[in-house]
């Protein structure tokens, strides 16, 4: 079988030999596997940026494909380590794999519609497979309380992608930790939402979905009242705050030129507020 590429994404960021002692292993393990980096780069201990890259990517990816996510605040503790199976929708005999902790980074596993309304463990949807890995070859010899990427999520994910060998990681789970689908919640006329990353650029993309625009908003962030919304960057005046339309398909506030999230002082997680008009 040649091997099925492997996709990474982690909190690790590239300072340290992290990322590099994850992929060793899966060299050593899957020779001849494609290893693509979706980024290293979520914030550190953010399980819910991690999940919201995940979920905006998840339908780019080839498939069958294994992706080895690692955001795992609670390393080591009773958390799981799992690898869930994913079908493809329209195409029953494809699939993708999810390898990670069980605290919610996977929860792209599962469609919006089918995610509980607070953040928890709930029954497997039909369909989706989750194993716990306890299988014995699928796991490095010594195996570090703090360092499960490397030492048994990566061999899971290199034995999926050398062998499709999905099942024999360990025993079925019938329940899976997930996040709330990432969304915006009414208030009176209004919308909350939050700011859930903030990209290269300074950008800062929020939870509010396409589906959830009325046709005219403003918007307010931070003491910034925001009434320009543009197609493309280039729409609005250099040096102006607009809000558009992001690639992954929410509302996210931009500076031309610029960095929005310096210019109105935003993090992730600040609230902002969209009212019809």
């Amino acid at each position: 079988m040649t091997p099925l590429p492997i996709f990474l994404l982690t909190d690790f960021g590239l300072h340290d030999a992290y990322v590099g002692q994850v992929k060793a292993v899966l060299a050593a393990r899957a020779p001849g596997a494609p290893l693509i980096d979706l980024t290293h780069e979520v914030s550190p201990y953010a399980i819910d940026e991690g999940a919201w890259l995940l979920e905006t990517t998840l339908p780019f990816l080839p498939a069958p494909a294994v992706v080895l996510a690692v955001v795992d605040p609670g390393v080591g503790s009773e958390r799981l380590p799992i690898a869930v199976q994913v079908p493809v929708p329209g195409d029953p005999a494809a699939a993708r794999y999810l390898v990670g902790p069980d605290n919610g980074l996977l929860s792209a596993a599962v469609p919006p519609g089918d995610r509980p309304s607070a953040p928890g463990s709930g029954p497997v949807p039909a369909g989706i497979d989750v194993r716990a890995i306890e299988s014995p070859g699928a796991r490095l010899d010594v195996v570090s309380d703090t360092f499960h990427g490397r030492d048994l999520f990566a061999p899971a994910a290199a034995r999926i992608a050398t062998a499709g060998d999905h099942e024999s990681l360990g025993p079925s789970r019938r329940t899976l930790t997930l996040l709330p689908p990432f969304r915006a919640h009414p208030e009176g006329d209004r919308l909350r939402g939050t700011v859930v990353h903030v990209d290269r650029y300074g950008n800062l993309v929020t939870t509010i979905r396409k589906e959830q625009l009325p046709p005219a908003f403003s918007l307010d962030i931070n003491g910034h009242r925001i009434e320009r919304t543009v197609r493309t960057f280039s729409d609005a005046p250099p040096g102006a705050l607009a809000c558009h339309l992001d690639s992954s398909g929410f509302l996210a506030i931009a500076e031309r030129g610029g960095n929005a999230a310096a210019r109105t002082g935003s993090v992730r997680g600040d609230t902002v507020l969209l009212a019809p008009r």
